[in-house]
This record gives structure tokens, sequence and C-alpha cells, in this order.
């Protein structure tokens, strides 16, 4: 008998364990979906965190009862034989496959992700570096589902030292089990006075409870669990649908902002997660149901699933597959599913059977071999973006040779808004600056255009208007954005070429900012805020002034109320909406134009067809938007601007230049 085969001897196997391990894994593919038939499905790593803690204490324990003593070293051995060589293909074909799928700004992310999975220490990396579950610039990693692997392995590390050490001082499995008791309540207590978040969604302290009353669990019970399964089922096992039925009802109607979750709840779910253990080991029927062969083939192979759906769901999505939401889901699992079985039986289960690398040396030092390898594969493949970002400006579509009226047609998009235009129709040249939206806003009137606009995109992924260093949205999370182009002298760099400067700026521009050198954080409720940002238009004036050209500013929709998209703080939104009302009301040279009225409202199902993640526009949508609304409202600003700036003589008729002085109204 092997070494692993004598510790699965220990204990015996349940069925319906795997099942209870299917059914965790299910909610959380499910959840992480995005159709939002279970927004609470991430409370199925919970169950997971509560599943391995009583399984892996119930090995320690009987060990420690059956030998006297804990084999630490071949304990680790054990567990990095089941979990690391699956992660760490993962991780390494996820950097392969960013250098081709990902943006540079998301590959410098996916390599900080890469390299803190392969140590895991992913949870503190989400925590320190600004990446929050709910995804900065609404663009998630495909190693973001690691965090949940690093606070196992830590715990693996933690809990044996644990039980060898106060098994060596003459505690037994009683007396152990209140110790983890009593860390369950200093966990939760931790918890209950942690403010921020992600710190309590990610860190390991607050996240331990749910693991360590598993432990708990091992310890006081796991003699008399045994006990139990072996007897006939008894009329009150029933009542265990309530608690298995309440995991999924919890997953349908909690989210991850839900105040419980960060209230030291998830304890109480642990105690939850509990029961359902209980019932999937005790005879009844649920018993039954979580043994049956479906849910057993599922759990076997959950972790698998478990590392290899989300960047499925990340990298094979609606831009790539033009499917509707349900049925590209379908084929993410089918997707998920094959990738799952190749790696169970070729890389999981025969290392795991020690049918390959047998000798510890040898499989030490292949594991040692496989983390640097992957760690150098992710630095080397994956620059960083401040040196891999390419903000030069796109010139997307170009006048053509001739030019023809815009003809107006029927459209679904509504065209009761649209200002009649009265020889409007002439050529026309925009630069278009800001950030993400602005390149979406950009590519859809590029799409739409008809040889009678021309558009050069300037914006960047994060990038706000003003020059900073750092951006914070409104749950503290910090990104670097260096990287982001000087919009002024994007402006000076194209000036003589364009009509119009267009001004687009998204959520991007509504978060807290911070200057290079600076220690101070400018917040969008702040005054200074908007004199930044006037000092900002001043300065882009004062470019286009001898151009004579208008600036005009698309004004800023509000998004979706996504913990996936940042940036939906209506407060910040308004802020933001005060200055650019501003900007059209002080200057005859600037206009803004609206176009919110045109959309339908992000929450729901029409709003979510239109802007699938909350923010862009749908490809197909944005085109037709674009030609019946943007591209004619953008003109009749345009030329609106031309006759005030005309009227009021801000403009020379002369030589074309703008008078400042004469372009701000006068108060």
């Amino acid at each position: 008998m092997t070494e692993e085969t004598h510790q699965q001897a220990l204990l015996a196997h349940h069925r319906g364990l795997d099942g209870l391990r299917g059914v965790a894994v299910i909610l959380v593919i499910i959840f992480h979906s995005g159709l939002g038939w279970l927004p609470g499905g991430f409370l199925g790593v919970s169950v997971f965190f509560t599943l391995s803690g009583f399984l892996i204490t119930s090995l320690l324990i009987n060990e420690c009862e059956n030998t006297g003593r804990i084999d630490l070293k071949a304990f680790w051995g054990r567990r990095l034989r089941r979990l690391a060589p699956a992660s760490l293909v993962v991780i390494a074909g996820v950097v392969g496959l960013a250098s081709w799928l990902s943006t540079s700004i998301e590959a410098s992310r996916i390599k900080g992700d890469a390299i803190s999975a392969t140590l895991y220490f992913s949870n503190w990396r989400f925590i320190y570096s600004g990446h929050s579950y709910g995804e900065l610039f609404a663009s998630p990693s495909p190693l973001q589902h690691l965090w949940s692997l690093s606070i196992e392995e830590q715990l693996y590390v933690i809990v044996p030292v644990v039980v060898a050490g106060l098994f060596s001082l003459g505690l037994r499995r009683r007396a152990i089990g209140y110790v983890f008791l009593v860390a369950v309540a200093a966990s939760t207590i931790a918890t209950m006075f942690t403010n921020s978040h992600e710190l309590i969604y990610y860190g390991t302290h607050t996240r331990a409870a749910e693991l360590l009353l598993g432990a708990a669990l091992a310890c006081l019970f796991g003699q008399k669990i045994e006990q139990l399964a072996r007897q006939k089922a008894k009329p009150w096992a029933t009542l265990y649908i309530v608690p298995l039925s309440g995991v999924v009802v919890l997953s349908r109607f909690s989210s991850v902002d839900s105040p419980w979750v960060y209230s030291g709840a998830l304890t109480v779910f642990a105690g939850l997660s509990v029961v359902c253990l209980l019932a999937s080991i005790q005879a009844g029927p649920v018993r039954s149901f979580l043994s049956g062969s479906p849910l057993v083939r599922v759990g076997e192979v959950s972790y698998g699933l478990y590392l290899i759906h989300w960047p499925v769901i990340v990298w094979l999505n609606s831009d790539r597959i033009d499917l509707n939401a349900t049925t590209l889901f379908g084929v993410q699992v089918a997707v998920t599913v094959i990738v799952t079985l190749v790696s169970y039986w070729l890389i999981e289960q025969p290392i795991r059977q020690r049918k390959i690398l047998r000798s510890f040396p040898l499989a030490s030092g292949s594991f040692g071999m496989a983390v640097v390898g992957v760690i150098v594969l992710a630095s080397a493949v994956l620059a960083s973006a401040e040196t891999q970002v390419d903000t030069t400006p796109k010139v997307l579509v170009t006048l053509a040779p001739t030019t023809t009226p815009v003809a107006d047609s029927s459209t679904n998009v509504n065209e009761s808004d649209v200002p009649t235009r009265v020889d409007r129709t002439g050529p026309l040249s925009v630069l278009v600056i800001g950030d993400s939206t602005a390149e979406n806003i950009a590519t859809a009137m590029a799409n739409a255009a008809d040889g009678n606009i021309a558009v050069i995109s300037g914006g960047v992924l994060g990038c706000p208007l003003l020059k900073v260093a750092y951006v914070r949205d409104r749950k503290d999370s910090q990104q670097d954005v260096s990287y982001c182009p000087d919009n002024g002298q994007l402006v000076q760099d194209h000036v003589a070429d364009v009509d119009a400067i267009v001004i687009v700026a998204g959520v991007a521009n509504q978060w807290a900012y911070k200057y290079a050198g600076s220690e101070f954080w400018v917040e969008p409720e702040s005054d200074q805020y908007a004199a930044d940002l006037n000092a900002f238009l001043e300065n882009v004036e004062e470019i286009v002034a001898p151009q004579g050209v208008p600036v005009l500013v698309f004004e800023t929709p509000p998004v979706r109320d996504n913990p996936k998209i940042l940036g939906d703080d209506i407060a910040a939104l308004v802020r933001w909406a005060d200055v650019i009302q501003q900007w059209d009301a002080d200057w005859h040279s600037v206009k803004m134009i609206p176009y919110a009225d045109a959309l339908s409202d992000p929450n729901s199902d029409e709003g979510k067809v239109e802007r699938p993640d909350g923010v862009h526009l749908a490809e197909d949508f944005g085109k037709e938007l674009a030609r019946v609304i943007l591209i004619p409202r953008l003109r009749d600003k345009y030329f609106d601007a031309l006759d005030e700036m005309n009227q009021t003589q801000c403009r020379s008729g002369v030589d074309m230049t703008l008078d400042l002085d004469l372009c701000r109204v006068s108060q």
C-alpha cells in the first residue's frame, strides 16, 4: 500500500462529498457566466473552503492518532501533487495565450497575476495592487479566480503545523477542535472590524473562519460522523433539504455587494456548509441526491473545472463568438469540460497516483523547475504595460474623394430627438480623445461613416483626460496610469488636420487621481477636480485657437450598477456632468453633445444588449446609434459652434483664428 493509499484508508470515501463539491463548482461557474442567474454563486467558494478544512484536518488528526505524529513533508508533498501540476499548466497556458488574446495593459496585469498565483499569494496581490473583485476597467484577469487557491495553500501550510504542534503539547482531538473554534471567532471578529471590502473578501485571516470551521468539525465530531454514516437513514434526515436549499437560495438572491457578506456572516454561511457536509455523509434523501453519478462525476473533476472555466469565459466571449448569451455559455461549458477531462487524465491523475514523478527528489525538483519556468515565462513573454502599450492615435476612417449629403432613413434607434439638418452636410474630420469609451465611440462612428466623416481615435483604455500618475475608484482600487498619453500633446499634433476636437470621457474621468510625485489625492467632489479640468480645457483652447477649431464634448451616460464595473458612482458622474455642462455654458467654442436619451436603462435587458459590459456600446448597436444619433448630433453641434463663434466674433472672419477672450461667455 502506498503512502497516499494509506492516508486515504484512514478516512472513508463518501460519494456525497464529491456531489457537494459538484454543487459548489456549478454555483461558481454559473456565477462567473455573467448571466445573472446566480449572482451569489461565489458562495460556492465558501463551501469549498469548509469542505477542504474538514477533509485535510480529518487526515491530520487521524494520522496523529494512528502514528503519534504528522509527516509534514509527506502531507505537503501530497497537497502539491494534488494541486500544483494542473494549476501550473493553466497559469503557463494563460501566459502564452495572453500575449495573443489580451491587450498590452491586460497582459501587464496578467504577468503579475501569473507570478503571484504561481507563488500562492494572489489574494494579497489583489488586495494591495489595487485590483478589486469588481474589476477595474471592466477587464477581468483570466487568473483572478486563483485567489481562493492561494488562501487554501496558505492555510495548508499553517493548519498542519498547528495540529502537529498542539498534538506534541499533549492536546488531543477535542481540545484541538476548541482551539480551532477560538480561531474561527478571531477570524470573524477581524472581519467585523475591517472596513475594506477587498481585504475582507481576499484576506487570509478574514476568510480563514470558513476553512477552520470545517477543521473544528473534523476534530470535534469526525468520529461520530463516520459512525452515523454507517447507520440507516433517520426520519429527520429529510430536513437536510433545508440547508442545501438555503445555499442555493442565497446564491440566487445575494451578490458580491450584499452587506451581509462583509459583516462576518460568511462564518454563519460556513455553518450552513457544515450542515450540508453532514447531510452529504449521513444516510437520507440529500445524501442520495448528492451521491448521484452526475454530481459525483462533476465533483471528481471540480478542481480542474474551477481552474479552467474562468480563462475560457474571459477569452471565449461574445466579441470572439457571435452567439446569444445563453448559447455562448453552453459553448464555454463544453470547452471547459473537454479541457478539464484532458487535464484530469493526462496531468492530474498520473502525477497524483505516482505513475510519473514517483520519487520525492524527482517530484520536488520538477516542481521547483516548473515554478521557476512559469515565472520566467511570464516575465519574458508579458512585458510591462509602460513599455508595451500602444497609445499612438489611430486613423479609423478617412473622407471619401467625393462626399455626398447624409440621407435620412428609418431605423430602430429613436430618431425623434435628431434636430433638423439644413445645409450642414459638408465633410468633417475629428480627433477623438479620452478613455476606452472614446475609443468605443470613435469606432462606432468610423463603422457608420459614409465617406462624409473622418475619425482619428486617441482614446486609450483607462486613461483620464488629465496627465496623472494614478487613478483610484470609489472602492479604493489604485491603478497606475503613467502609460496614458498627454492629451494636450495629441491635440497639438493633430489640430491642423481636423475640423473639431471631440472629447469622450467615461468612468475613467470620474475617479480620484494623483499626480506624479504627489501624495495628495484629488477627489471628484473637490474644487480642485473642477479647477484641474477647467485648466485642461483652457490649455486645449489655447492649442486650437490658431486653427479656429471648436471643441465638442459627448456627455457621459450612467453605466450599469455592476460590481464588475467600477466607476458607477452616481455622485461622481453628476460632478463630471456639471463640469462639462459648465464648459458648454462658459465657452462659445465648446458644445456638449447629449446622447443618453438614446440609450436604454443600463440595468434593463435591452440596456444589457446595447452595452453588454454596462459601459461600452455593442458593435452593431454602436454602428446604428452612430449613424442615426451620434454623427448627426455631432454635426449639428459642430455647426452650432461655428455659428455662435462667428456671431460673437470669437472666430476671426479673416484668418479663422480664435480670440479666447471673446470666446469666453461674458459673466
